[in-house]
């Protein structure tokens, strides 16, 4: 049985194929907002260079966001129309999960960030507990300053961080704030991939007609410095939408 990944929630764009033991083919590239333009000849290359028909697959695993609001719906969109094509079950995935997911054995706190337009990052904190590692937070939205407040231990930051926003987190929280190399932080659909196959393990591959994209909508309202009017610390999600 072969589970097929597809994240396009933000800037860059990701696709793999997993076989229950490895991720067994992967492509990621910068997609801009156009990831419509290569996704679907992308996936056909990667089913014909693994030997995988579309017809076999039997699970779908996609970033349902936060993001960007035409990427997310390009995935889902993308995942919901091969599931119907094959008979798979889809798995929705948040992007901060498939982010935070790499770094969860170094034992770290780990903040995984995107990109949410005007300045704003979309975040949450991840932290392993009796075992388990998942989203201590609710789903944040702000600043990276807005960000910094709420950071009191050593943090691993993760997602697409660029050098501006790097050099920003360290001159908030010095050494506190621990940022990979580039390379390490490069969001793969393989992570997607894994965490896909395990969920759906424990039950959570749904029709794809039930799959439903996260969005999350910043507060409008700051002073005139930029912080949050009324609140210094990184604002909680105000929605999750369904369907927009």
């Amino acid at each position: 049985m072969t589970l097929l990944a597809i994240d396009t929630s933000s800037a860059y764009a990701s696709i793999a194929l997993h076989d229950g033991r490895s991720v067994i083919a992967e492509e990621t590239w910068l997609a801009h907002r156009r990831h419509d333009d290569k996704l679907f000849p992308s996936i056909q290359a990667l089913l014909t260079q693994s030997g995988v028909d579309v017809a076999s697959l039997r699970l779908i695993a996609v970033a349902i966001g936060p993001g960007s609001f035409t990427g997310v719906r390009v995935g889902i969109a993308a995942a919901q129309g091969m599931a119907r094509g094959s008979g798979a079950r889809v798995i929705g995935v948040e992007t901060l999960d498939v982010i935070a997911h790499p770094f969860a054995a170094l034992g770290l706190r780990v903040c995984a960030i995107v990109p949410a337009g005007r300045g704003e990052h979309y975040a949450g904190m991840y932290r392993m507990r009796r075992g388990t590692f998942s989203r201590t937070t609710p789903i944040l939205v702000g600043t990276v300053a807005d960000l910094a407040r709420r950071v009191g231990l050593d943090t691993l930051f993760a997602g697409e961080i660029d050098d501006a926003t790097a050099a920003e987190l360290r001159s908030a929280l010095g050494e506190r704030a621990i940022v990979p190399s580039q390379s390490a932080l490069a969001r793969r659909a393989g992570h997607l991939a894994e965490l896909g196959w395990a969920r759906a393990a424990d039950g959570a591959a749904v029709d794809p007609a039930a799959l439903e994209p996260l969005y999350v909508r910043p507060p409008a309202v700051r002073g005139p410095g930029g912080a949050l009017v009324g609140d210094t610390r990184l604002a909680p999600v105000a929605s999750a939408l369904r369907g927009g």
